[in-house]
């Protein structure tokens, strides 16, 4: 998929973040509500559409109370992992449920979306939305964890670089990125592999549970190199940003 960078000056795009990889992002005409699990979800404009992303079945990604925003927009259509529908007694009765494997692409309505192989369980998404581009990671980063294996940890890494590989050099507006603190010193690895090979305007830190901190760090820190956009300093949920391209 490649980035269709057709915006107007005046359009703004905003984006509210909710808890550890869940995020909500407004555009012109529609909502994009990505790997909900726990916390606010803010009041939406009814006429537009909801669409809703989760990226795998982990509990801190996923939640069968996603099928409860029926009423939430006149339109809500679910594109879910296609690990979920193995769970069919939480989604069977929603309508409008799409469930897409790895390296696949889909035309839903106005929007195009791509996935990428998870290094953990599921897909990572790629969407585009009236002109505008969003990456969200889910879980796909490179796992390094410390005591682990050196085989077992050098196949996370590959595994990793060959998935960015497919949209290295893409522009991208909006990107979700893995920053863990479990990891250690191994942490942002992941995030600087990114940074390095997709230019991104806006780079918002997730999964980090809740430790803010360690995203003020890594963005002082890496500001100064990251030359093509923005590391954005999340603080805490339920934050906002009005973005303007």
């Amino acid at each position: 998929m490649e980035s269709e960078g057709k915006h107007r000056m005046d359009d703004k795009v905003k984006v509210t973040y909710i808890k550890h990889s869940g995020f909500l992002v407004e555009t012109k005409t529609s909502y994009l509500l990505f790997d909900y699990w726990t916390g606010e979800i803010p009041a939406m404009d009814y006429r537009k559409k909801l669409y809703v992303f989760s990226s795998h079945t982990h509990r801190d990604h996923y939640t069968k109370q996603i099928f409860r925003l029926e009423n939430r927009c006149e339109l809500v259509r679910y594109i879910l992992s296609w690990d979920i529908e193995k769970s069919r007694r939480s989604w069977r009765a929603a309508e409008h449920v799409c469930f897409m494997k790895p390296h696949k692409s889909l035309e839903i309505d106005d929007i195009k979306v791509g996935t990428l192989t998870s290094t953990d369980e599921g897909v990572a998404f790629l969407v585009q939305v009236d002109g505008v581009t969003i990456y969200h990671a889910g879980d796909l980063h490179w796992w390094h964890w410390p005591g682990d294996p050196e085989e077992e940890n050098a196949r996370r890494r590959e595994a990793y670089q060959k998935e960015i590989g497919y949209i290295a050099g893409r522009k991208i507006d909006l990107s979700f990125v893995v920053l863990d603190p479990r990891q250690e010193e191994a942490g942002g690895w992941g995030m600087d592999y990114f940074l390095q090979n997709v230019p991104s305007r806006y780079v918002f830190p997730m999964h980090c549970w809740e430790d803010y901190d360690l995203i003020r760090q890594y963005k002082g820190k890496n500001d100064v190199k990251y030359l093509t956009g923005e590391i954005v300093g999340i603080t805490a949920p339920g934050q906002k940003w009005e973005l303007t391209f």
